[in-house]
């Protein structure tokens, strides 16, 4: 099952991710880095705000509506009582915010950046609906009629002139859409049915994660804020494209694989007990890694290539040098949200993950002090790989006293075999330059990679072809 819904996952929101790096092409090519500087910024802030004011209603459907399946109607309504409250409240906070504020450019990104994170935090409770109910070809309709929609507009409207305003213009119009196609599922729904006990039990649970999602977003964006401060606007775009062009490669594939896998053990821990949550979080990380171990490989290598095609020139000679830190930044953030964490939200104690979050957020914000001076926006992508190994150390540390998680060694070496072989084809072909010749690199390295995970049989993966393939002979 983990292998089928994760096939489904990678079209839900592959095909998404593919048209975000097309939409990088395009916005890149289409603003001044200070444009998207400022672009940044305010998805930066949106999705920081998101984080500690919604985040915790997002989780509490994930982990709470198998426990209330038997009562959708008054668990839904909590959950939808919770939102328009917040929306409420965060639309006052951006009003009175705006007394304060002359700059008439600044004003009108505030206002776009309040309608943004309304937007954003139904849109993701939608999708995590999706998500417990396994419907992954519903999840993947929404997913991509919001990245086609957002890149549709936001282009549109950046090719007129209207600079950053246009490309979240764009995104909330995709976001609103998405969640429009979704809207029965908030059908006979009322603020009468909302129940007090299941909104406090969503508080305790959601709460320390919306804390630690808040913190590790500090991690992943604090940077931009101290960049634009230290060195403006425009080295902020730079870093933003060379910073998003991997990290959210990366984070889609993983997210990919956590989309299928996380609901699984859920149940299994539900349903079945311990034993079974810790077998198929051995599947589970299995997987995790076999995606993310070469594409961290591919992007560190490939990162000229890479840049040359998906950006810009203003922002391609920072990107090649920031690809590489960030893609092995993002594979140990990947490592210890998706697979470390499962210690404290399978033990209900994800307090634990607060801590260890603030500590990597105090590590990021006093690197990037020290070394944004020093070396510009390299320190700041130096900071990132500090904090998120020292975040990846600490959750290892402090999980595994609350739920011990199985590590499959075999598959894993294994797997770093295949890989270091990618890795081997891949290096003499690093210099080809071109659209043509990153397509002649990255299927060599699928051509190659996946001849030798079969070859290893990582993860029973030749047994599981062969037995395909039987299948379908039998057919």
């Amino acid at each position: 099952m983990l292998l089928k819904h994760s096939l489904f996952y990678l079209l839900a929101r592959g095909l998404p991710g593919i048209i975000n790096l097309l939409a990088m092409a395009i916005y890149t090519r289409l603003l001044s880095p200070d444009d998207y500087g400022r672009y940044a910024l305010v998805i930066a802030g949106v999705g920081l705000a998101n984080g500690i004011l919604f985040q915790w209603l997002r989780f509490g459907v994930l982990r709470f509506f198998p426990v209330y399946e038997d009562r959708q109607q008054v668990f839904l309504s909590t959950i939808l009582t919770g939102y328009i409250a917040l929306a409420v409240l965060t639309g006052l906070g951006g009003a009175a915010a705006l007394v304060f504020i002359v700059d008439p450019v600044v004003r009108g990104l505030v206002v776009l950046g309040t309608l943004l994170l309304w937007a954003q935090a139904f849109y993701e409770m939608n999708l995590e609906l999706l998500r417990i109910h396994l419907a992954p070809g519903r999840y993947g309709i929404i997913s991509v009629a919001k990245t086609t929609v957002a890149l549709c507009i936001g282009g549109l409207l950046a090719y007129q002139g209207f600079g950053a305003s246009g490309l979240i213009l764009g995104l909330m119009a995709g976001m609103l859409l998405a969640s429009f196609i979704q809207m029965k599922s908030w059908s006979r729904l009322g603020f009468r049915l909302a129940d007090a006990a299941i909104c406090r039990e969503i508080l305790a649970y959601g709460l320390p994660l919306s804390a630690t999602f808040a913190l590790a977003f500090v991690v992943s964006s604090s940077d931009r804020f101290l960049l634009g401060w230290f060195l403006g606007a425009g080295a902020t775009g730079v870093y933003a494209a060379g910073y998003d062009i991997a990290n959210q490669a990366l984070v889609v594939l993983m997210m990919i694989v956590n989309l299928a896998a996380y609901p699984l053990a859920v149940r299994a821990l539900e349903q079945e007990g311990e034993k079974a949550a810790r077998q198929q979080i051995s599947q589970n990380v299995t997987l995790l890694l076999m995606v993310a171990l070469p594409c961290t490989v591919g992007f560190a290598l490939l990162a000229p290539n890479i840049a040359s095609v998906f950006l810009g020139k203003a922002f391609r000679a920072s990107a090649v040098m920031l690809i590489p830190w960030i893609a092995f930044g993002s594979l140990l953030a990947g490592i210890k949200s998706f697979y470390f964490d499962l210690s404290f939200q399978m033990g209900r104690s994800t307090i634990g993950q607060v801590w260890v979050t603030l500590a990597a957020a105090i590590v990021n914000i006093a690197l990037n002090f020290w070394w944004i001076p020093q070396v510009g926006i390299m320190g700041a992508a130096y900071a990132t790989v500090v904090a998120y190994a020292t975040a990846m150390g600490l959750s290892w540390f402090l999980g595994r006293r609350l739920f011990p998680l199985p590590f499959p060694a075999r598959g894993t070496s294994r797997l770093v075999l295949a890989v270091a072989g990618m890795g081997g084809v891949l290096w003499p072909l690093r210099s080809l330059h071109g659209a043509g010749a990153l397509g002649m690199q990255v299927t060599a390295a699928i051509v190659v990679y996946g001849s030798l995970v079969l070859a290893f049989n990582v993860a029973g993966m030749r047994s599981e072809v062969l037995r395909l393939l039987s299948r379908g002979s039998d057919a």
